[in-house]
């Protein structure tokens, strides 16, 4: 019985992350977001897309606000930077480089019935060793983001699609509680579920 009561419940089981952030406490993250000419991204997007990504930095993976360095490249000069140089020139350890790659957001025949999607390609780079370290994929962690009904208007609609989005991308960098390892909003590639049946 104590064997039992000492095992941990489905509430309490954690799936291991692919690369644990959480134990880096002591180096700093530069978190670089990028909107791509063609992804067709709203104005707000990618202002809202970096600072929920800043929460569940803080809120999930326990990373100390302090160091969290944001950047948000708002001209093509600035696209056009190396975001290790950047994130080396402010002390930071790592580049999480999110880019937003497709997006579409929009009414669903009245003004408070919205649907909509977004695709996000995303590495994690060590700028000490110039390189990648996160997804062992060389093309990055493609995450897609589908909501197919919000009835409360656009701004629900969009944080639903930002939120599922920074949850689907730092599940991976941190432990995280298997039954909440997955989203309603998620679109499966055939290699994610593979991944996830080895949970």
């Amino acid at each position: 019985m104590f064997g039992f009561l000492a095992n941990s419940g489905p509430f309490e089981e954690k799936i291991q992350p692919q690369y644990d952030l959480r134990k880096q406490q002591d180096r700093k993250i530069l978190l670089w977001v990028e909107c791509s000419r063609s992804s067709g991204v709203d104005y707000d997007v990618q202002e809202k897309l970096m600072a929920t990504c800043q929460v569940y930095l803080t809120k999930e993976v326990k990373i100390n606000p302090e160091n969290i360095i944001l950047q948000q490249p708002t001209s093509e000069n600035e696209t056009l930077l190396d975001p290790v140089k950047v994130a080396q020139g402010l002390g930071a350890g790592y580049v999480l480089l999110i880019q937003v790659e497709d997006y579409g957001l929009g009414p669903i025949g009245t003004q408070t019935c919205y649907s909509g999607e977004m695709v996000t390609r995303t590495v994690l780079m060590d700028t000490d060793l110039s390189m990648a370290v996160w997804p062992k994929d060389p093309v990055g962690k493609v995450v897609h983001i589908n909501v197919d009904m919000e009835t409360k208007g656009r701004d629900a609609a969009l944080s639903r699609l930002v939120s599922s989005t920074a949850h689907c991308i730092l599940r991976y960098l941190h432990p995280c509680e298997k039954l909440k390892f997955k989203t309603l909003d998620e679109k499966f590639t055939i290699q994610d579920a593979l991944e996830m049946e080895t949970f």
